[in-house]
């Protein structure tokens, strides 16, 4: 039997579903169910294969194949629950030292003014106003301070008495009214006169637990002699993990 040519039956088929295509627009759906359920089982099985080839080349034409209909389902809930519950950006602040408002005194002085949005300072899910850090998420989070004082003898005489040098960073709550020094770091210095420079660094770091809303700010004693440079005078934070 030559291998290239078909059956009556299949040619038959051919026809049948041929016609059938054609005249699809005309019938209900209801009547071409039912015409396909009058086919010989050859030949529904020869539309079945048709349709399968013709799928498969739309698919190979487009470039990709369609996701399923209970599979694209699922991914259009899953990005839906991912941008509902789509986890805020990490909080975290650097500060740095604002040299043209910087205060007076000798003992500890509240330090309101801070760039957080100049040169290296960065602010992220945290708000600053009025000198203080103030928290937006519950949290562990680690704070951290340096604080530099210098004396060039262009400042003035200071060895007549000891010049205590000292940093606080205080957490405020408004709701409980009370205000907490978290660190506090520094020493007492007799800085000479017989010398040109004189230079001293305070460092404070730690984690702790923060609520929304507390308050972080940073107290010094004679603010006068900061060093104002970004690299020296800064204090923030940043959010290690979430509250148990």
């Amino acid at each position: 039997m030559d291998p290239t040519r078909i059956s009556k039956e299949h040619a038959h088929c051919v026809r049948t579903l041929f016609g059938h295509q054609e005249d699809t627009d005309l019938h209900e759906a209801s009547f071409e169910n039912q015409e396909v359920k009058l086919m010989p089982e050859s030949c529904r099985s020869m539309k079945q294969a048709l349709q399968r080839a013709v799928q498969k080349e739309v698919q190979r034409v487009m470039g990709r194949t369609p996701p399923r209909p209970e599979k694209a389902a699922l991914e259009a809930l899953g990005m839906d629950l991912y941008r509902r519950n789509k986890p805020e950006k990490q909080p975290f602040a650097h500060l740095i030292i604002d040299d043209r408002n910087i205060p007076s005194g000798t003992r500890k002085v509240n330090l309101t003014s801070w760039h957080h949005d100049k040169g290296q300072a960065n602010l992220s899910n945290m708000t600053f106003n009025d000198g203080k850090l103030i928290v937006n998420q519950d949290g562990f989070y680690y704070l951290y301070a340096n604080i530099c004082f210098r004396h060039h003898e262009t400042s003035g005489n200071l060895t007549k008495r000891g010049l205590q040098l000292m940093v606080y960073m205080t957490r405020t709550n408004l709701k409980m009214r009370r205000s907490d020094v978290l660190m506090k770091g520094g020493s007492t210095k007799y800085w000479s006169g017989n010398s040109e420079f004189h230079f001293y660094s305070v460092n404070v770091g730690g984690f702790f637990k923060l609520k929304s809303g507390e308050m972080i700010s940073i107290q010094v004693s004679n603010p006068l002699l900061l060093d104002s440079s970004q690299e020296a005078t800064y204090f923030g934070a940043f959010k290690v993990r979430d509250l148990d």
